[in-house]
């Protein structure tokens, strides 16, 4: 398949609007633009203010269209793991022409396999072909001009309430521009993040955002379990403002500056001024200190994903942990999450000039995802989305004539499985899918075991604004 094309990923963030374009060549991407704006319309990776949210959109693309050197009129976007439902799909057609299967026949049999099996108030975001049966013969990854007379396909479906999806599709209709893909971010990172034997065998890809943490358990190459919780960067900063009676932007300059998420690696002979609100006269405060503060927000959110991963056994996947998110550029992290959970820990960022920051990552998986779509997976993205997917950078498929408007690839070799046994994910509840999804939303509380923190200052603030 001959990819070509530019590709422009949005990821539409708590605290940031990160846009990327790419120019792809063959199902590489080279980014060639970087726009990023303050994000004010987006809470924990939702959109709740369209309008402000159009702006922000707006005023990223506005870099996109200046370095690019023309008009961007079509984004593929992220959407975030927050409220996502995960299940496994099948459906069957009799072949139209049953001395040909067509990617037409795939196209009604994708159909077949939404027509009553997505609830009415969701919406699929994406649909994963596990693989095709044909007659009585499965395991097929591309049925494209095989011969038979029934077409089945098995598949992983990805859903999202209507409304979440609606205001997103919204503010980028607002902002002047196409949706013309919509990626959910743990696949696409998962898909080019990890490398493959970390996704053969299994890992844990923690994206650590501003409003919330998502742990993606990744294992056969399939997400097998998300566990969100609702906290994050944004969090981190508030506690640094209350403890120490600083406004929020201060506290989220002390916060990139001179903070670290794991108090051991602290200097206390360092020295940090600050101007609490009030006060005439600064006041020094050492980094341990702001340390400590930092990471008793860290313990929290690590402590409560860590029960969830343990339930599927996660920690014992032999891939540990890759951290991706703005927060996972905090000074220790990777120390702090192989304290926390035990694994091998370590932090992704893109190698691209301009990028290499962990923030990065979730828009650049979206355009290398984009990038790198075999032609079954554009099949599939035309008949959800009802359209050709030429703006995506790739050749158009003609399911009519079932070919491409492109050179074909031979197929990939898939690298074969290693002997050495994999761990094994354990079900926290009875087996009836291959994925689970947890999806946590109480409010933030303090861990009562840590009896430490509720002897100092910090356990005084966290009497008052978590208990």
């Amino acid at each position: 398949m001959a990819n070509h094309g530019l590709i422009v990923g949005l990821d539409i963030g708590t605290n940031t609007v990160k846009a990327l374009a790419a120019d792809v060549r063959n199902q590489q991407a080279n980014i060639n633009a970087v726009g990023r704006s303050v994000s004010h319309g987006v809470k924990k990776g939702v959109v709740v203010d369209i309008d402000a949210t159009a702006t922000d959109i707006r005023q990223a693309m506005a870099q996109i269209n200046e370095q690019a050197g023309q008009p961007i009129t079509e984004v593929v976007a992220a959407l975030p793991a927050e409220n996502i439902q995960i299940s496994r799909l099948s459906g069957q057609i009799t072949v139209q022409d049953s001395q040909h299967i067509s990617y037409q026949d795939v196209e009604a049999v994708v159909h077949e396999i939404i027509k009553g099996q997505v609830a009415a108030d969701r919406e699929v975001i994406d649909l994963v072909p596990l693989d095709f049966v044909v007659d009585d013969f499965d395991g097929i990854q591309d049925p494209n001009d095989m011969v038979g007379m029934r077409l089945a396909m098995n598949a992983i479906a990805y859903t999202a309430p209507k409304h979440i999806l609606g205001n997103l599709k919204m503010a980028i209709a607002k902002a002047g521009l196409n949706l013309r893909d919509c990626v959910l971010t743990p696949l696409a990172t998962s898909k080019t993040v990890l490398s493959e034997a970390e996704q053969e065998f299994g890992s844990i890809l923690l994206d650590m955002g501003a409003g919330q943490t998502t742990a993606a358990v990744v294992q056969g190459n399939q997400i097998k379990f998300i566990s969100s919780f609702p906290a994050g960067g944004d969090n981190i900063t508030r506690d640094i403002s209350n403890v120490l009676s600083i406004g929020g932007y201060e506290a989220e300059m002390l916060k990139l500056d001179s903070g670290v998420a794991l108090t051991r690696l602290a200097d206390e002979q360092e020295k940090l001024v600050i101007q609490r609100v009030g006060q005439t006269e600064p006041e020094e405060i050492t980094q341990k200190y702001l340390a400590e503060v930092i990471e008793a927000r860290v313990d929290q959110i690590l402590g409560k994903l860590g029960e969830k991963l343990n339930m599927v056994n996660a920690q014992q996947l032999p891939g540990g942990v890759t951290l991706i998110g703005g927060t996972a550029a905090l000074s220790g992290m990777p120390d702090a999450v192989e304290a926390s959970l035990g694994v091998k820990t370590k932090s992704f960022a893109p190698n691209d000039i301009g990028l290499h920051h962990p923030g990065f990552a979730n828009a650049w998986a979206v355009i290398q995802s984009a990038a790198q779509q075999l032609p079954i997976q554009l099949v599939v993205k035309q008949a959800l989305y009802g359209l050709t997917i030429q703006s995506l950078g790739q050749a158009a498929v003609d399911s009519s004539t079932a070919s491409l408007t492109g050179a074909r690839t031979a197929p990939v070799a898939q690298p074969q499985a290693p002997v050495q046994k994999r761990p094994q994910l354990v079900r926290p509840v009875d087996d009836r899918s291959d994925v689970e999804v947890e999806l946590s939303h109480e409010d933030d509380v303090v861990d009562k075991r840590d009896s430490d923190k509720k002897s100092s200052r910090i356990g005084e603030f966290f009497r008052e604004f978590f208990e």
